[in-house]
């Protein structure tokens, strides 16, 4: 059960990303040629300063769902119209990548979310369980629009240890109280519209429109274990324009109902989420279970369900429904006949559109994974240490219902790598991790894998940057080759190097090293704060130091802010800032000779020219360039977003 399932309460209004630039150019990792001009607006990017800060800005419950039927004022419950907020006792969520050789799997890190009606204290509060987003597309189809505005993405996630108020006055509310399990709620938030332009009103800011449903416990986390619609114009380098996203749905055979997320699956106009036009959309079930990517069908094949009567051609009466629904269209399809009743379950859902050439045809837009056959990992982004051990859950389903069935795993990589400007970064994916190549899922459509990180480390291939990267992908026998897929569903692991920690570690030796690196990619720190690369600069900062690097990964002070330091070098930090020497200061050790300037690569050895990207300064160190760079690195041809 999910958000999708309903009761659910739907959520409007913009979110906050403060991240630091930085970081997304690899040349900034390497402390003996770092360049502090990358520390200014222009060469570090466009937010040098960042906070890494999420949060979410004036949201309120514009819409709900009780029995199938949209709630749309607080005339029809007490709900609409209550605040969606952070935590008022705590710092805001944290926004993080997992690497800049991996930066499409930003996660929200120890955000707490609390509903208030602004009346006391909150009617529900609960912790945000760490999640990724996923499904990125170019949704905005505006060619004008500048930078990563264009692109938009789903996260996906619950609620943990929610706390009700004893009364709250709304039959919607305790319907979903009622409904979920194990003090959780489903929460799904659809991101899009982000201003990355310092001269604009919504710089850091972008739209949120999500939905808080019901969470069964067993039930994935991260994704609806339901029907999986994959777009036909699919494109694996994402520039092209497309029709649609990727869609879930859930159907309740016995209520004969049927409800869609178009939250991320509709194209927009603009920033602020109006509708673009595609045609007449309906939604149907084919007659015909096709082991081949769908174009044209004729409209025999199809018992259609309904209309997709998504507003468009109207923004203000888009942005309206848009907030309301959050996209999620509900179908009773029990007017559409016996057949409809008895095939919905073992024939794959079509979302398709009147071919204008052909009245008899109509061209499919999304189709339902071939033989309705489905696995992705719920939780799909791991930091691992030397030895350790990711059990990582994968759910299998046949037209959305649970599938025992073989999973096989391998090497998938997707987007990872480069320097995400289109030149070819350190090698990843080197050495191996160990995992079974292939596994039955239960009953319940469940295996576990694990996934070792070898003991020794990947032994630091990476030189500059601690660690390595690698994905693990799954594939099902069951389904013919070359089958479409959802080209996010891996899983992106991160292992760190293997560190030995010192009895007594010391500044020079151990410690500056370290830091020096956060000082350079995070200037916020040693403009406003600390020094990070400077001893004196540390030593009245010692406590708060002690006390940031100890807190627990999920807690939103933790430092660093990107999760991507090791525990073995956070031990030896650690250990730094409480063993004093003599004179009650950290031990400071010898000063290293001073160090001779690395000469750079000979022409015959230098790596291979990045290919030219036709990028605005501004574009470079963000979402679109990694993409672009991506494609570029695949030889293919580039369209500018």
């Amino acid at each position: 059960m999910s958000y999708l399932d309903g009761p659910r309460i739907n959520f409007s209004g913009m979110f906050q990303a403060d991240v630091s630039t930085i970081n997304n150019d690899l040349k900034n990792f390497d402390v003996a040629h770092f360049d502090p001009t990358h520390q200014q607006l222009g060469p570090g990017g466009w937010n040098p300063e960042g906070t890494g800060s999420f949060r979410l800005v004036d949201c309120v419950i514009s819409g709900g769902s009780l029995d199938g039927k949209l709630l749309t004022g607080a005339h029809q419950d007490a709900a609409i119209g209550m605040r969606l907020e952070n935590a008022d006792q705590r710092v805001a969520g944290k926004l993080v990548d997992l690497d800049p050789q991996q930066q499409m799997v930003s996660q929200i890190w120890g955000l707490r979310l609390r509903l208030s009606d602004g009346a006391g204290d909150p009617v529900f509060a609960g912790a945000y369980e760490t999640a990724a987003f996923t499904n990125l597309w170019k949704r905005q189809l505006n060619a004008s629009a500048p930078n990563d505005q264009q692109l938009a993405a789903v996260y996906t996630s619950v609620l943990q240890g929610v706390t009700w108020r004893a009364h709250v006055g709304s039959a919607l509310l305790d319907a979903l109280r009622a409904a979920s399990e194990d003090g959780a709620l489903s929460i799904n938030m659809n991101v899009f519209g982000y201003g990355r332009d310092p001269s604009i009103p919504r710089y850091t800011l972008g739209h949120v429109i999500g939905s808080i449903g019901p969470h069964r416990a067993g039930s994935p986390k991260h994704f609806v274990m339901g029907r999986q619609m994959i777009p036909v114009m699919i494109s694996r380098t994402l520039t092209p324009d497309r029709q649609a996203g990727y869609l879930a749905c859930a159907v309740d055979e016995g209520a004969k109902r049927l409800s869609a997320d178009f939250g991320n699956v509709l194209p927009i106009k603009s920033a602020d989420g109006g509708f673009t036009d595609i045609g007449r959309l309906v939604l149907a079930v084919s007659r015909d279970d096709p082991d081949a990517r769908l174009d044209k069908v004729p409209a025999a094949a199809l018992a259609v369900l309904g209309e997709i009567a998504y507003p468009h051609g109207d923004p203000a009466r888009s942005q309206q429904w848009y907030a309301q629904s959050a996209g999620i269209v509900e179908l009773d399809y029990g007017a559409a006949g016996d057949w409809v009743a008895q095939n919905i379950g073992q024939r794959p859902l079509l979302l398709c559109k009147p071919d204008g050439a052909d009245p008899g045809r109509y061209q499919v837009v999304l189709q339902e994974s071939i033989h309705g056959l489905y696995v992705r990992a719920d939780q799909f982004v791991y930091r691992l240490e030397p030895g350790d051990t990711a059990d990582v859950d994968f759910y299998c389903t046949r037209f959305g219902k649970p599938c025992a069935t073989t999973v096989a795993f391998g090497t998938q990589l997707g987007m990872m790598g480069g320097d995400g400007v289109g030149g070819e970064g350190p090698p990843i994916n080197t050495g191996k991790l160990e995992y079974a190549a292939q596994m039955t899922t239960d009953a319940a459509g469940h295996a576990r894998l694990q996934i070792h990180a070898p003991a020794a480390g990947p032994g630091n291939p990476r030189g500059y940057i601690d660690g390595q990267l690698y994905g693990v992908g799954c594939t099902l026998p069951g389904q013919p080759a070359g089958s479409p897929q959802n080209i996010w569903d891996f899983v992106s692991l991160l292992v760190f190097d293997r560190v030995e920690v010192p009895a007594q570690p010391t500044w020079h030796a151990d410690i500056q090293p370290i830091l020096q690196q956060y000082a350079n990619l995070y200037p916020i720190m040693s403009r406003h704060l600390i020094d990070l690369g400077d001893y004196d600069s540390v030593l009245p900062h010692v406590r708060i130091l002690e006390l940031a690097f100890s807190l627990p990964r999920d807690n939103p002070n933790h430092m660093p802010v990107t999760r991507d330091l090791s525990d073995a070098k956070r031990q030896m930090i650690l250990r730094w800032l409480r063993q004093p020497g003599p004179d009650g200061k950290p031990l400071k050790g010898m000063a290293p000779p001073s160090a001779t300037a690395v000469p750079a690569p000979a022409p015959d050895t230098a790596p291979a020219p990045a290919p030219a990207l036709a990028l605005e300064p501004l574009q470079e160190a963000g979402k679109t360039s990694f993409v672009l760079g991506y494609q570029a690195r695949q030889g293919k041809p580039e369209t500018q977003p």
